[in-house]
């Protein structure tokens, strides 16, 4: 039996979501992680091949999921075909959630590299970052979500009307396809997407997570896909080495190379089985997740900009637990206050006035 022998003739009966919340926390916690860490494996002031460098090698690594999985709980929610909405409620909606702190942070962050960072920036160097879609370090992943936005009411078509299974089938087309890009671009050095074009790549992690949502591994399913799982590290880690975190260890890491591909959609599956009954603690933050995300960059790296990055083991390690856990708490207070002042919500993605109970 094999993780194949999980996919259905037909969807299963709808389970519970309330998983998502609690995965989507333990996602952007390990965003947080990988971005303490990150320098550290691309070797700055670092010997790549060192203690410390493997410590940080193998967090990042096993990590590699937390993107393309919450893509996939973005559409497991989004794509439902039971929400019914006329196009123009669902983009005005989306336009609160999505546009309002998509302008807000990326002119918060082009502000915090030239102040903060003392980048340099020039208006031709920001718009230029901004044409690409990538004004700082996490911010992509907005533009991302913004074109992903825009097709979702013609992608509903298709999960309204289309079978299950060729729903799985786009999804592993838009998948392939966007996985093949990757090679292109890395390979021959062209195709890098800018902010109208950043999603396309990303759009098969985003139907596949609502194909696979309702997918429950038991028994030895469930064996395959830890198999995989851990597989799929040990590929991307040991890649990571080859030629000093070279080129061939970048592509690895990337979002859509075939092993990350393996370690996303089986990470998927498994926060499903482990988190199905839900986590009240993780649930609970649930509404400081957006929150996280968007704040964390700036505390990551306005520390980093005065301590510098660790260098030896017990620097990786203090970093890699103990300013994680720093950075998340601060941000989440940070999003926590945000919640609670009138129109500064707007910029979480959040009505501008305070409801009784805000999601993000």
């Amino acid at each position: 039996m094999s993780l194949l022998d999980a996919v259905p003739e037909q969807p299963p009966p709808p389970t519970r979501t309330v998983w998502m919340d609690a995965a989507r926390v333990v996602a952007i916690v390990v965003v947080v992680l990988i971005h303490v860490v990150a320098p550290t494996v691309e070797g700055r002031g670092v010997e790549v091949g060192s203690a410390g460098w493997w410590v940080a090698n193998a967090l990042n690594a096993a990590n590699r999921w937390c993107v393309p999985v919450f893509l996939m709980i973005s559409g497991a929610l989004a794509l439902d075909p039971a929400k019914v909405a006329r196009p123009r409620d669902f983009y005005r909606r989306r336009w609160q959630r999505v546009g309002v702190p998509l302008v807000f942070w990326t002119v918060f962050y082009l502000a915090f590299r030239q102040v903060v960072l003392g980048a340099g920036l020039t208006p031709q160097r920001a718009a230029t970052d901004v044409a690409a879609g990538a004004p700082f370090l996490q911010l992509y992943f907005l533009y991302v979500l913004a074109g992903l936005v825009l097709v979702t009411p013609f992608l509903k078509v298709v999960t309204r009307h289309a079978t299950w299974r060729m729903q799985l089938g786009l999804a592993v087309v838009l998948l392939a396809l966007g996985a093949v890009d990757q090679v292109v671009e890395y390979a021959a050095g062209v195709g890098e997407p800018n902010a109208v074009t950043r999603f396309v790549p990303f759009a098969g992690y985003y139907v596949l997570g609502w194909v696979l949502r309702d997918v429950l591994l038991h028994g030895r399913q469930l064996v395959w896909a830890w198999a995989g799982y851990a597989g799929s590290v040990v590929v991307v880690a040991v890649l990571a080495f080859t030629g000093g975190f070279g080129d061939v260890g970048r592509y690895a890491y990337d979002f859509l190379s075939p092993p990350v591909v393996v370690m996303s959609v089986t990470a998927y599956l498994l926060l499903h089985h482990v988190l199905r009954a839900g986590c009240r603690p993780l649930e609970r933050l649930a509404p400081l997740s957006f929150g996280i995300f968007l704040v964390h960059g700036a505390l990551v790296y306005g520390l980093r900009h005065v301590t510098g990055v660790p260098t030896d083991l017990a620097g990786v390690l203090v970093a890699a637990f103990g300013l994680t856990a720093v950075h998340t708490a601060a941000s989440a207070l940070i999003s926590w206050v945000l919640l609670r002042v009138p129109y500064l919500r707007a910029v979480l993605g959040e009505p501008a006035r305070p409801r009784r109970s805000a999601t993000i």
